[in-house]
């Protein structure tokens, strides 16, 4: 009789590998080892570079902004005096919540893009380990939940841009909490489970309004079975009070975007516009353009092109097997793909240089794969240890494919631009001191179509090409006059420009590829002619 106990007890010892605590720590170390993997260890030491350098300095310089000038958290600035006719940098966008807290943690370790990448790396890993718990839970298959938890993170987008700096990553990171305790919810109807996915959901929402996909989806799916589905029935069976915390996320993302409206309207500037670029407003050859972009470039950044059409060929079988799935699963799979096409078909128009904008849109691939998991998962087929170590093998080429196209975005085309103009801004400031320039100096910097790219570098308020015609000289007249006293040339070609040439006059010194000049002798009080 005993004989039976100790090898139950012998056989659950041998299953140790199962538990909770070990998948989760495997998961966490695979997480972990991507950090090498994708050159984390190099990279998030460096200056801000490569594609789109333009956006993550946006972030920076706001970020650098709070932690040197101790701005309040509703009052955010920019290097770049865009606003107020050229009187300050006064703007809002995004919810910044992030910067915020990133300039405070500066406050005790002093000014570091590192520590900014890491936090963003962490609310990566965070995200991605919650979902795997949850489709762990769904699946009961620790492989497909590793799998599914694991895929944002092989996107050569995400591998990129999800540390540097920009907020879309990170909105979507916020998207698969909110996903993870509205599931708690469904499992245990607690409340604070719902306060939880309510306060996640606006976190996402307010950092890139594009993330709501999911958020408008599953709302539909709670109005829909409360109107036609008996209670028995229902997913999630909302009483009166469970509205609530939705209701005060709803709210305080209107009050967040009607202030961005407010705010910029009273300082009269915006580094992005707060409406729609959509595809029926374009031109034929804009349109072209963008197809031709996406097809050469940004679709295999998005994700490896085999594992997209994979995915297109799962939707499509899925909805042919529409009858053997539940109701709610159904109708993710519709509703999510149509927010995704709505998305694009709104914000068409930025895709050409704004590729990121597609990492909010990896929940709709992501919900397609949890519903064909669910579905093996009825036909008994998730414990084929064929389909782990497929999915092991295509998990291994993923990361390999985004290692590599990570690699490329710091060599090449896509990062020549900061090599040969701009790096040398990164190491400028020490020389300011021995010309005389001090920090509070306001500056023009050329050329640089960018809104913060060299002021960042630099560390130095004033202008650009952005919100400022330099092919004027009447527009360097007004800069002076409102206290540009430098002029911060990167690239020497432009000197050729007789706009240009005219305030060149007086070097204040070169280092490397930059030379800058004196400003003063133009100025108001100072000028003869």
């Amino acid at each position: 009789m005993e004989f039976l106990p100790m090898e139950n007890s012998k056989l659950d010892s041998m299953e140790w590998y199962r538990t909770k605590w070990f998948t989760g720590a495997v998961f966490i170390l695979i997480f972990a080892c991507l950090y090498w993997i994708y050159s984390y260890n190099l990279t998030f030491a460096q200056p801000p570079q490569s594609v789109h350098t333009w956006r993550q300095t946006n972030s920076l310089s706001m970020t650098q902004i709070y932690y040197q000038d101790r701005v309040p958290f509703a009052e955010p600035e920019i290097h770049n005096r865009i606003s107020d006719d050229g009187l300050s940098g006064k703007r809002a966008g995004e919810f910044p919540i992030i910067y915020y807290l990133v300039a405070k943690i500066w406050t005790f370790t002093g000014q570091s893009e590192w520590i900014f990448r890491f936090l963003h790396y962490l609310l990566l890993m965070t995200g991605s380990f919650l979902l795997f718990r949850m489709v762990e839970k769904l699946t009961g298959n620790a492989i497909i939940a590793g799998f599914v938890g694991l895929l944002a993170m092989t996107s050569p987008m995400v591998i990129f841009y999800g540390p540097n700096f920009l907020p879309d990553a990170p909105s979507q990171a916020f998207v698969l909490i909110a996903w993870y305790f509205l599931h708690a919810f469904v499992q245990q109807k607690k409340m604070s489970a719902l306060w939880l996915s309510a306060l996640f959901f606006f976190l996402a929402i307010s950092l890139k309004i594009t993330a709501a996909t999911s958020f408008i989806a599953i709302g539909g799916w709670v109005l829909l079975e409360n109107i036609f589905l008996p209670s028995g029935k229902r997913i999630f069976n909302f009483r009166l009070r469970h509205y609530l915390p939705f209701v005060v996320a709803v709210g305080a993302l209107v009050i967040w975007y009607a202030y961005v409206y407010y705010y910029t309207g009273i300082h009269k500037g915006s580094f992005s516009y707060m409406g729609i670029w959509p595809v029926w407003k374009m031109t034929a050859e804009q349109f072209h353009r963008i197809t031709d972009t996406l097809d050469k470039i940004w679709f295999r950044e998005f994700f490896w092109p085999p594992l997209q059409y994979t995915t297109l060929a799962i939707w499509l079988f899925l909805l042919t097997q529409w009858k053997k799935l539940p109701l709610f699963l159904c109708y993710m799979l519709v509703i999510m793909p149509l927010g995704l096409a709505g998305i694009l078909a709104l914000w068409f128009q930025v895709l050409e240089g704004h590729d990121y904008y597609l990492i909010t849109q990896i929940q709709t691939l992501l919900v397609i794969w949890i519903v064909f998991f669910l579905y093996l998962k009825e036909r008994k087929l998730t414990a084929s240890r064929v389909v782990n170590i497929v999915l092991v093998m295509v998990l291994v080429t993923l990361v390999l494919n985004g290692q590599k196209r990570h690699s490329e975005r710091y060599s090449g085309w896509m990062n020549e631009g900061y090599k040969l103009h701009f790096e040398a801004l990164t190491t400028i400031q020490p020389f300011f001191a021995q010309w005389g320039i001090s920090e509070k100096d306001l500056v023009i910097s050329l050329p640089d179509p960018s809104i913060n790219a060299s002021l960042y570098y630099m560390n130095r308020k004033g202008y650009t090409d952005f919100a400022s015609d330099f092919s004027k000289e009447e527009t360097f007249v007004k800069r002076i006059a409102q206290g540009a006293k430098y002029l911060v040339v990167n690239d020497t070609t432009i000197l050729s420009r007789p706009e240009v040439a005219r305030f060149a006059k007086y070097p204040a010194g070169q280092y490397l590829n930059v030379k800058v000049f004196d400003l003063r002798p133009f100025s108001p009080e100072n000028r003869n002619d």
